[in-house]
């Protein structure tokens, strides 16, 4: 598997890791081959960090509310960082129909598959439909120990490999599961004074 780092110089924020789960949508956002982009992704895969990395390449104007749903044709690139159903429906209508007739680009990164949701209004659909849809992939046991790590380091916890190795086997396939077990951790390490193994860990999840 490739893996790439971009570090933004502040450790709150979360490097952004290529992988084979994202690399299709990283390709997408390095190039702009299309004008209208659906990028969908589970709670915690890395879409805001997307956000941040290619919009500050492409100089994009982020919409991440209602109130900043305002097309300008002094703005080409635009991208949503929110589900499609936290928008007003007719304002989300005709902030479309502009993107589309001054040839500007959208790029909408959502949790949702709007697509395949009614907004009531039939033009509204057809045009959300028309959008290249592009997935990020839940993550393999190779990127949850890389996901784990990162979020271990930004905690500034440090766990013995061997139990960083075991992991993957105690949690879900998810982005979201790597990011709870990590606070799942943090917590345990305040509740037994700041010492935690394997055992603990174990005992923990066979609890839930």
């Amino acid at each position: 598997m490739k893996q790439f780092f971009f570090n933004f110089g502040n450790k709150s924020d979360f490097d952004l890791i290529k992988s084979k789960e994202n690399e299709l949508v990283i390709s997408e956002l390095g190039k702009l081959n299309h004008k209208l982009v659906y990028v969908l992704g589970s709670s915690k895969s890395g879409k805001t960090t997307l956000v941040k990395n290619f919009s500050k390449k492409h100089k994009a104007l982020v919409i991440n509310n209602d109130s900043e749903l305002k097309f300008s044709q002094d703005t080409k690139i635009y991208f949503i960082d929110q589900n499609l159903s936290k928008f007003n429906s007719n304002s989300l209508f005709h902030f479309i129909q502009n993107i589309i007739i001054y040839k500007s680009y959208l790029y909408v990164f959502s949790s949702e598959d709007n697509s395949k949701v009614s907004f009531g209004t039939p033009d509204l659909d057809s045009r959300i439909s028309s959008f290249n849809k592009l997935i990020i992939e839940e993550p393999d046991s190779s990127l949850i120990l890389l996901l784990l790590k990162q979020h271990l380091k930004i905690k500034s916890i440090k766990l013995d490999e061997v139990i960083i190795q075991e992991i993957p086997y105690l949690i879900d396939r998810s982005y979201l599961a790597v990011f709870n077990c990590v606070e799942d951790i943090n917590r345990l390490l305040y509740q037994n004074n700041h010492n935690i193994n394997l055992r603990l860990i174990k005992e923990f999840y066979n609890a839930i």
